[in-house]
């Protein structure tokens, strides 16, 4: 039954890689909308729960909507580039808010996952090579006192945590990206 509800909500096309593609970016469509309510759930539990936060996660949610409608109507790559771009945004903003201390800089990952099996390998790539820099920038900015987030400032956010997540993301970049290359057929093969 899962199976046959995840067959309607793709492309009507008989392309097994724009399927694929197109999965990926449903996908993370699907989970991010289903975190940010497991968050509302959990900010309005504790008693954090602000109007302006509900506001900002349904106007995401229905972005989010909006993106699945492309894939649906076979515009995969614009989809995936907006949810990429979107999640780029959002992580970075987040990443900036609270420094390179803060575990949303490992949420960079989702971003090069998608990248890579929506977009393709070099599109991933680039992708994880934008978060790499970054965070190299964003550490580089914090010790040098060019940027004071709210959480503490430590050397090893550019002596430790800069280099081990350009690492993480070149590694998350490649794995997948290479799998895919393996995986498509070549024209002329």
């Amino acid at each position: 039954m899962m199976v046959q509800w995840w067959r309607r909500l793709l492309p009507t096309t008989n392309d097994p890689a724009l399927r694929a593609r197109a999965s990926a970016v449903l996908a993370a469509c699907i989970s991010i909308s289903l975190a940010f309510a497991v968050l509302l759930l959990t900010w309005l539990l504790s008693g954090d729960l602000e109007g302006i936060t509900i506001i900002a996660a349904g106007v995401l949610i229905a972005i989010l909507f909006g993106i699945g409608v492309l894939v649906r109507r076979e515009k995969v790559a614009l989809a995936g580039w907006l949810l990429t771009g979107i999640l780029l945004l959002l992580i970075t903003a987040d990443v900036w808010s609270y420094g390179l201390g803060s575990p949303a800089a490992a949420g960079y990952i989702i971003p090069i996952l998608l990248a890579v099996c929506a977009l393709g390998w070099r599109a991933g790539a680039g992708v994880a090579a934008a978060c790499s820099l970054s965070v190299w920038l964003l550490a580089w900015g914090e010790v040098a006192g060019w940027h004071i987030p709210f959480s503490p400032i430590e050397v090893s956010h550019l002596t430790f945590n800069a280099p081990a997540l350009s690492v993480i993301f070149l590694i998350a970049a490649t794995i997948p990206g290479v799998t895919l290359a393996w995986l498509t057929p070549k024209e002329g093969a």
